[in-house]
């Protein structure tokens, strides 16, 4: 078959909808007129990821086509499927907020399912895998005799992509909460709030750390600011919004006190638990300090913009004390959207979409207010119109852009933003340096890539208002 195009909230929010929802004109990229709508690359984003990515084991995946290109031969393990699969639950929360579909629930329902599936495949309560094997689906390999790869003890004769990261748990979280803000299904909410319960129990008992089968911390699994394997200010982002998520889904007196009263220091009183390997103040000094998204010489980590957005967003709208509230947007602002630094490359001006839709979702400014903003929302648009039609394994050419820098992987990078028609890119857009000079790279059309990057930013956007519906 080829398919072609055609929450009553359970806690308050400490913030109203922003951005968008103030009946701004936003900019739409007038100078691109051909191709499909956005709304009808969306529905066909929808439509084979329902069909096809999801048809596996309920998790969000890249495919492997038969010759004909007419069904899937095999789903294919990437290192965060648990990353990507929240991405895609978090673009059918803010589908079903923008128009009640409820082919988004199901959607939801099913996606969760995998979800809840790869946290039981571990046996241990909060920690999840970064992709899991049954041997029911078909998939590229099976993860047998793979370091990387551990049998489970829970459910027999499954295993599960072990090590699991603080990325991966960045874009669960994110889903998460989207689900728990956007969706009114008795059912979701129950399901979600169980397991924000049982990551919250896991990071709060474990130190803010994430522990795997082994009793060992995973790699990247350090949350807590002073463990120093990465910036203070970014481990705090991450850690501040994964607790709050979990606690406000529960109403957890405990975690409350320890979000007001450990992390961000506001309450005294209260008996903390002894995490740290040295005092660095609160966790929102570290953002507003130490949190080093900005970084010169083309060296900047997008993966780590990518993991702060993800944070941030669930976190200012959760947020109630006014004074951090103040203090979080300031981090937003200063230290994560737009530099004056020459010296350092702002973000408002690569037409990442995920970047700006959310920044302008939480500041709540208008075109009128801030002409950077109004035309990172233009080139937003424009480059979710510039998206490819279908997302299989495109032939790129090799660059010719004149290599200015090197990026922090020793990549020759441009000095302006690659044409998306020119830059290779698989299931997820918004983490990579849009600055890399590209190789060569071979058309493959057996190989699809999963569509959570256009998805998650066209419904946020549309949700808050930044892309109007007929467009």
């Amino acid at each position: 078959m080829r398919i072609c195009f055609a929450a009553v909230l359970v806690f308050v929010l400490g913030c109203s909808d922003t951005g968008g929802d103030g009946g701004f004109d936003w900019p739409t990229c007038e100078r691109i007129t051909s191709g499909p709508t956005l709304l009808e690359r969306a529905g066909y984003f929808d439509e084979v990821s329902r069909t096809r990515h999801l048809a596996g084991d309920g998790l969000y995946r890249n495919i492997y086509l038969t010759e004909d290109l007419q069904e899937v031969e095999h789903w294919n393990h990437v290192e965060n499927v648990i990353l990507w699969s929240g991405m895609y639950l978090a673009s059918q929360a803010f589908r079903y907020a923008a128009t009640k579909d409820p082919e988004a629930v199901e959607n939801a329902k099913t996606v969760l399912l995998g979800l809840h599936d790869l946290t039981r495949v571990t046996g241990v309560r909060g920690l999840y895998g970064r992709s899991l094997y049954r041997p029911d689906v078909p998939y590229n390999f099976d993860g047998s005799g793979s370091p990387g790869w551990s049998d489970s003890t829970a459910i027999p004769g499954w295993r599960f992509r072990n090590d699991v990261s603080k990325d991966g748990y960045a874009g669960l979280m994110f889903g998460y909460a989207a689900a728990m803000e956007h969706f009114d299904d008795p059912g979701i909410i129950a399901d979600v709030r169980a397991r924000l319960d049982e990551i919250g129990d896991h990071l709060y008992e474990n130190g803010l750390q994430i522990i795997d089968v082994d009793g060992e911390i995973t790699e990247h699994g350090a949350l807590y600011h002073s463990a120093f394997d990465d910036f203070p200010g970014f481990n705090a982002m991450l850690a501040s919004s994964f607790i709050k998520v979990a606690q406000t889904a529960g109403d957890d007196p405990v975690m409350d006190d320890f979000y007001y009263g450990c992390l961000m220091q506001t309450r005294s009183g209260v008996d903390c638990p002894d995490i740290e390997l040295t005092d660095l103040g609160s966790y929102i000094d570290s953002m507003e300090d130490s949190l080093f998204l900005f970084l010169p010489d083309c060296k900047q980590n997008y993966d780590n913009f990518d993991m702060c957005y993800q944070a941030i967003y669930p976190l200012l709208r959760r947020e109630q004390n006014e004074g951090l509230r103040s203090r979080l947007l300031g981090v937003l602002r200063d230290n994560m959207f737009h530099t004056e630094d020459p010296a350092h490359q702002s973000v408002a001006v690569i037409g990442n979409a995920w970047y700006t839709f959310t920044y302008a979702a939480l500041v709540g400014d208008g075109p009128d207010d801030d002409p950077i903003l109004k035309q990172a929302v233009d080139d937003a648009i424009c480059k979710l119109k510039e998206f490819p039609d279908e997302k299989f394994d495109r032939y790129i050419p090799a660059g010719t852009q004149e290599e200015v820098c090197r990026t922090r992987l020793d990549k020759p990078a441009a000095a302006e933003p690659i044409p998306l028609d020119e830059y290779a890119f698989d299931n997820y857009l918004w983490r990579l340096d849009f600055f890399e000079i590209q190789e060569e790279r071979p058309e493959n059309r057996r190989l699809v890539y999963s569509a959570e990057d256009f998805l998650v930013v066209y419904w946020m956007g549309r949700y808050h208002g930044l892309i109007p519906e007929d467009l």
